[in-house]
């Protein structure tokens, strides 16, 4: 199963997360602060679509 980060310094390519069949996105509080967070949003959905589970990660 693949899991991949989301924080407001590293981050998987776009297409990574696109490409996902199955697996996890964790997505930490700083990831709202990227420049590009709207595509990543956009990235997240169509991974959604994909039956990848997203989830935010609490500190």
């Amino acid at each position: 199963m693949s899991t991949l980060d989301i924080s407001r310094t590293t981050a998987p390519p776009l297409g990574d997360i696109r490409a996902l069949n199955g697996g996890e996105v964790r997505l930490y509080p700083t990831a709202r602060e990227r420049e590009d967070w709207p595509r990543y949003l956009d990235a997240l959905a169509s991974a959604l679509a994909h039956g990848v589970s997203v989830k935010w990660v609490r500190l």
